[in-house]
């Protein structure tokens, strides 16, 4: 048997760094796009609408990050804006760093079964192909995901070789956990900035903004749910909403979702009246909306809103 070569000399020439470039950034944008602009933007908070065959290739980039079955994820989720840092939030840090980053997942199917994900998601479950995908929190939904993974990374490896692999392997982890830093440190006190006074922790993180491809505007997010656009003022950089805008422009993205940019006290009070209702709703035992954006309504119907001040 002859000797394990280990010589990455090969490696190092511009041709090489060329192709590893160019494949990590088609595939960190294809992924996080997946995530961000496919199971957040689009089938969480249906903040634009585009056509099916594009809807189901922006979700399958989500799909080849590890985030599992787009239904669950979107139960999830929307669970997360109706409870935010209260009792029943799925992810939030006040139950602890190491839960909001990565324990959370192991217990969902007891937290979250399956007559609860129904209540959430009714959407979602009219649509067949998502649903193939799974409808729960299962160890069976969750083995198809890393199964699919698997084979997908496979085959990039004996198509385009070991450069390709390795490019698209550093972005799938590295766009994995971006998700996870957004349920963590947007949501710890001593990190980055708040612009409006929600009744959550949730906060502006410039780097996990960046890195999660506009979703670390945090605080702007849970002021504003249904928006598409999370970065508002100009040095937020959003690239799911240059993504989203730019389809817009072509015809593709319609019914477009903007933040109405009001004052943080007129959303603070926006927010005192979502909470008295879903706790209201919540003792008479109705079930509430599964998505908490109807901040966005009841800001529109403020007289002359106001533009918030830098």
């Amino acid at each position: 048997m002859g000797a394990l070569n280990l010589d990455f000399s090969a490696w190092n020439t511009p041709t090489t760094w060329l192709t590893f470039a160019a494949w990590f950034t088609v595939s960190y944008c294809y992924l996080s796009m997946g995530i961000t602009g496919g199971y957040h933007r689009l089938l969480t908070h249906k903040s634009y609408k585009v056509p099916n065959w594009l809807k189901y290739f922006i979700v399958s980039g989500g799909y080849l990050a590890l985030m599992g079955a787009p239904v669950s994820w979107v139960a999830v989720h929307r669970l997360h804006h109706q409870k935010s840092d209260q009792p029943g939030d799925p992810h939030s840090p006040r139950d602890g760093f190491e839960h909001a980053l990565y324990k959370w997942m192991f217990d969902m199917e007891k937290r979250q079964p399956i007559e609860e994900i129904r209540k959430q998601v009714p959407d979602l479950l009219e649509d067949k192909w998502l649903c193939k995908l799974g409808v729960d929190h299962s160890a069976k939904q969750a083995q198809l995901c890393l199964w699919v993974n698997i084979a997908a990374r496979v085959l990039i490896l004996v198509a385009f070789g070991p450069v390709a692999f390795t490019a698209n392997l550093i972005a799938s982890i590295m766009v994995f956990w971006s998700p996870q830093f957004v349920n963590t440190f947007c949501h710890l006190e001593n990190w980055g900035y708040r612009t409006y006074e929600v009744r959550d922790g949730s906060r502006n993180v410039p780097w996990v903004g960046i890195m999660a491809m506009g979703e670390g505007w945090h605080n702007n997010h849970h002021a504003f749910p249904k928006s598409a656009r999370h970065g508002i003022k100009w040095y937020e950089l959003d690239c799911t909403w240059m993504m989203i805008s730019f389809l817009e422009k072509v015809g593709l993205a319609t019914e477009v979702i903007r933040p109405t940019v009001v004052s943080a006290e007129v959303i603070a009070k926006a927010k005192e009246a979502q909470a008295a209702k879903f706790v209201t709703a919540s003792n008479a035992g109705v079930q509430t909306t599964s998505d908490s954006a109807e901040l966005v309504n009841l800001a529109l119907d403020v007289p002359e809103p106001e533009l918030v001040k830098s």
